[in-house]
């Protein structure tokens, strides 16, 4: 038998990486549920799944139950005798039976139950969060017996990263359909954009150059937008879509008014050069003075636009790949930049960043970009909560030949000092069942002390915000 603490150093390494890694959820839980068996002779592990309609269950994981015994229980409803499981969810209170033969809440299954052994379950609700159940960890054995300061250590630990790995893949299901919903917007902006393309250009032929340029754009638009919808990593870049569809509104929207605005004065014009055969030269006057004003509108936004595609662009292609490659470290923070200031559009919250000219990397873009991305989420999660407006400083500076110092500050609520050296543990979170999972820094620490070849630290003063000071290497090491 194993010591219940062995299960952190052992067993959460291992799981960590496989829902870092997106490990399907079952494959998790079964190993979850064999690594708390472990821990006691004779046990018996499950894990019950509640539906989105928050009245059905179903079976997950349970590898070592006997055959047939998870399906009894699979599309039951919950309820105050629904065994010790469906109870548990429906109560969203830990339920401990001690013998199942006699318990009134296994009345209803107990003939279906008695051929397989089993005579104590005890289960635990999986929170979401406070008021939201996900499913239930249950431990069985083939004794009547309560459980002991040992096994509802266990139980507790366990439930936690299940709570984990399942708040994980829905946050994943739920950034599919994000990204679906995202790519229908797209094609039918797209589809719009194309038949006021084909408009323009059948009705403004004095224009045709200015109706190339656009086309132009609008075609280097169509290949963006479908190199992001074929790209299988589209569910990570979510907000990057958000502020291509943001950004790219105003110059598109601004051109293409311009260009009916300039039909329509086209059509009217030629109409009445039909109809009386001429034409003032005041009228004819006005009419190019129009034009003229119309095409320099498409041209600047036009501008505008292929600007901002080749930003966008760039991000996320560093984003989907591991690609290692040379880049300016100014140019790519402003990049990445971009992309994180979409999300505080509509906040008063502000990124500012203050980077030399000179520094040049060797390195992977992608990864640093993650690495900003988490310590930007993790500002606005816990240094800004319960405050309006706030602001993250990215700076950086040449520390030594070939290594630079980047630093990311806030000016938000600040980390108590006994949490201040556990921020980068993996679990360690503030936010339980509040949002925080007790991954971001920690995936930050590795990809920093791993793939980038730097170190990371953090320091705090309460009330007056937090530091994250990241030592990098300009030439990352080989792998």
């Amino acid at each position: 038998m194993m010591a219940g603490a062995s299960l952190i150093p052992i067993g959460q390494a291992e799981l960590l990486e496989m829902i870092a890694r997106s490990v399907p959820l079952a494959d998790t839980l079964n190993r979850l549920t064999l690594l708390i068996e472990s821990q006691s002779e004779g046990l018996y592990c499950t894990v019950l799944l509640l539906d989105e309609d928050g009245k059905h269950l179903h079976a997950i994981a349970g590898p070592s139950m006997p055959t047939g015994y998870l399906t009894l229980f699979d599309g039951q409803e919950i309820g105050p005798d629904v065994g010790s499981c469906g109870t548990a969810m429906y109560t969203k209170q830990t339920v401990i039976v001690t013998d199942i033969g006699t318990d009134p809440r296994w009345e209803r299954f107990r003939d279906m139950v008695a051929g397989y052994g089993f005579h104590a379950c005890w289960s635990t609700p999986i929170y979401l969060d406070r008021d939201t159940v996900l499913g239930s960890f249950a431990m069985y054995y083939r004794e009547a017996r309560s459980p002991g300061a040992h096994e509802l250590e266990l139980i507790e630990v366990a439930t936690h990263i299940a709570g984990i790995a399942i708040e994980r893949k829905r946050n994943e299901e739920m950034l599919n359909r994000y990204r679906n919903e995202l790519e229908e917007l797209v094609r039918q902006r797209t589809e719009e954009l194309r038949a006021e393309k084909d408009k323009a250009e059948a009705a403004v032929v004095a224009l045709s150059k200015s109706n190339a340029e656009l086309a132009g754009v609008l075609n280097t638009l169509n290949v963006a937008q479908e190199e992001l919808v074929q790209n299988k990593k589209l569910a990570g870049l979510g907000s990057l879509v958000s502020g291509i569809s943001h950004e790219l509104n105003t110059p598109i929207g601004n051109g293409l008014m311009a260009a009916s605005t300039l039909f329509d004065q086209t059509k009217a014009i030629s109409k009445q050069f039909e109809e009386k055969g001429s034409i003032r030269r005041s009228e004819l006057a006005a009419y190019f003075n129009e034009a003229k004003k119309a095409g320099d509108m498409l041209t600047r936004n036009l501008h505008r636009a292929a600007e901002l595609i080749a930003s966008f662009k760039q991000v996320a292609v560093d984003q989907t790949t591991a690609n290692r490659r040379h880049f300016m470290l100014d140019t790519t923070i402003d990049n990445i930049c971009l992309t994180l200031k979409t999300r505080l559009r509509k906040t008063n919250f502000v990124i500012e960043q203050q980077i030399p000219g000179h520094l040049e990397f060797d390195s992977y873009p992608g990864q640093l970009a993650q690495v900003l991305g988490s310590l930007v989420d993790n500002a606005l999660l816990h240094g800004f909560e319960g405050r309006e407006r706030g602001t993250i400083r990215i700076g950086a500076e040449l520390e030594r030949e070939g290594w630079v110092v980047l630093s990311i500050s806030d000016d938000g609520n600040g980390i108590a000092a006994d949490h201040l050296g556990r921020v980068f543990d993996p679990f360690f979170t503030t936010k339980l069942g509040k949002g925080g999972s007790g991954l971001g820094l920690s995936v930050v620490y590795n990809i920093v002390s791993g793939v980038l070849g730097g170190t990371v630290r953090a320091s705090s003063e309460i009330g007056k915000g937090t530091s994250v000071q990241i030592t990098l290497p300009q030439v990352a090491p080989q792998f």
